[in-house]
């Protein structure tokens, strides 16, 4: 008869071993992908706009659509991951993408644009969370925050992917040329995930405890000649079931203040849709330079991220996540006081290192918090609220353009561009 053993227990005492490195590798993949597929509109904001003939400001109902879509995708899609398991909701979630984007590339008006992008926006987003919540739980305890934002890190790369297609294939194919991309890679990563990506052994021990599937995943992550084992669910497994277990005992407060904190960080993201108009049409940089712009961010904030990981597993997140931010917060001042000097270049590096990094810490913190019955919900629902305020984050970047078209009025949020009295001014 095979000997029990408490499911944290087994994958804690594990090694880093070639199921783990396999999980971060088609995971990372699949969060690059995700990350070009959301970011693709900003990138070629301008692009599109000139082809519909509208103005620039005139496309904010497509990007705030994609932001409300990711707000549904947080609230109702990703809790879907803790009752149907992880693996097959990011099989679905990538199916719809592929449809959704691919659907984009034959749109010639706002309005189908905005639905095309709603669309995406819930599932993509969807997967993030997903991502996030099967990485954790295949990760020993003593290294989760730096695979989990490996993983996230992901995104960086395919922000990479954007600044490589702005810089060589957007002028020669166009924006849809740009939205063929977002269709094929997700397409490619299909088989990957399908073929090569297990579920998660803590959810599968919480819902499929004596399975095959989950006697074979056992069986993989072992060392070579191990004795057989069962697996006992987790011991909080049963606790605080559902939504509502976001809130029970002491996890309350923690997860209001994790949600204050999303919000924040969520709103300054989703405003920053409108850097590449900004370095495009206001500080005139060519196509070329935009494109260093973002290869200079996203390069950090891999860079970063990284680094935020492995720090908060050494240090602990109250003495790394808050002064990334810090940092990030002086950084993002100073791009738009020193723009377009050399200086501008080294500022977005310091503030797209220290911001997605810091960014990337909440995603990892919140990934602990919560027990595996709840894992996805939680994460989804931190995102959520995160999503619920950067609804406005387009509308306000917009707003902040429409009275200081500069980019010190953008990244200083200076609304008064004649006034000496700058962000205290009330005229």
């Amino acid at each position: 008869m095979a000997a029990t053993m408490e499911v944290d227990t087994f994958l804690d005492g594990l090694k880093f071993g070639r199921v783990h490195l396999r999980i971060v590798l088609i995971a990372t993949l699949t969060m690059m992908v995700d990350g070009f597929d959301l970011q693709v509109l900003g990138w070629v904001l301008p692009s599109v706009a000139a082809d519909m003939g509208v103005e620039r400001t005139a496309l904010t109902p497509a990007l705030m659509s994609q932001q409300l879509g990711m707000l549904i995708g947080a609230y109702i899609v990703t809790p879907l991951s803790d009752r149907f398991g992880r693996r097959r909701l990011l099989l679905i979630c990538l199916g719809l993408v592929i449809v959704s984007s691919f659907a984009t590339i034959f749109t010639n008006s706002v309005l189908t644009l905005a639905s095309c992008r709603f669309v995406t926006g819930i599932f993509a987003s969807s997967m993030i969370a997903v991502l996030v919540s099967l990485t954790t739980e295949a990760a020993p305890k003593r290294l989760r925050s730096t695979l989990t934002t490996i993983v996230l890190a992901g995104a960086m790369f395919g922000a990479l992917l954007g600044a490589g297609m702005q810089a060589f294939l957007l002028e020669p194919l166009g924006w849809r040329g740009a939205f063929w991309i977002a269709t094929l890679l997700p397409l490619a990563m299909l088989p990957i995930v399908f073929f090569g990506l297990p579920e998660s052994l803590r959810f599968l021990a919480n819902k499929e405890p004596n399975s095959a599937k989950t006697a074979a995943l056992i069986r993989q992550l072992q060392p070579p000649g191990a004795a057989p084992i069962a697996l006992l669910p987790p011991q909080a497994s049963g606790k605080g079931a559902g939504a509502g277990g976001l809130f029970s005992g002491s996890l309350g407060v923690t997860t209001f203040l994790l949600w204050l904190a999303f919000i924040c960080s969520f709103i300054y993201i989703s405003g920053g849709v409108w850097k590449t108009t900004v370095f495009r049409d206001i500080v005139e940089l060519p196509w070329k330079q935009v494109a260093v712009t973002t290869a200079i961010g996203t390069a950090a904030g891999a860079i970063g991220m990284i680094i935020v990981g492995a720090g908060i597993d050494r240090f602990g997140f109250r003495a790394v996540v808050p002064a990334f931010f810090l940092i990030a917060a002086v950084a993002t001042a100073l791009v738009g006081l020193t723009a377009p000097s050399m200086w501008m270049f080294a500022a977005l590096g310091v503030m797209g290192a220290f911001q997605h990094a810091a960014h990337a810490g909440l995603a990892s913190l919140a990934s602990v918090l919560y027990p595996t019955s709840i894992r996805a919900t939680g994460v989804g629902w931190a995102y959520g609220a995160g999503r619920a305020a950067s609804i406005a984050g387009p509308l306000l970047g917009a707003g902040v353009l429409e009275y200081n078209h500069s980019a010190e009025g953008f990244f200083d949020f200076w609304p008064c561009r004649s006034c000496s009295l700058r962000s205290s001014c009330l005229c």
